[in-house]
């Protein structure tokens, strides 16, 4: 017997070859399946709910990490230069000097 649940699918988000499907807690890059740790999954579908759009390390950290933190940059960071890296593609999140960043892919 199949349990009936009211539960809504997440939407696929899809940005240029980056496919990310939050419900599965899939990412797909120009097909291939990519590897994240939940918390840079989570930064990820962050700044690509929101193309262009500069969020701060504190906007970021607040969002994912759910508390405010201060000295909470360097983790910020961290996810980032991973995220660049495992995407193969570091244009994709701009640095925005002073402020933060920002999804353009």
């Amino acid at each position: 017997m199949l349990l009936q649940m009211n539960i809504k699918r997440k939407p696929i988000i899809q940005r240029g070859n980056l496919t990310i499907d939050p419900q599965c807690c899939t990412v797909r890059l120009a097909g291939e399946e990519i590897d994240l740790y939940p918390k840079e999954f989570d930064v990820l579908c962050l700044l690509t709910q929101y193309p262009g759009w500069v969020l701060s390390p504190e906007q970021i950290y607040d969002a994912i990490w759910k508390e405010s933190v201060t000295g909470c940059e360097r983790v910020v960071y961290n996810v980032i230069c991973q995220l660049r890296r495992k995407l193969k593609n570091p244009d994709m999140i701009q640095t925005v000097i002073g402020r933060g960043y920002k999804f353009v892919g």
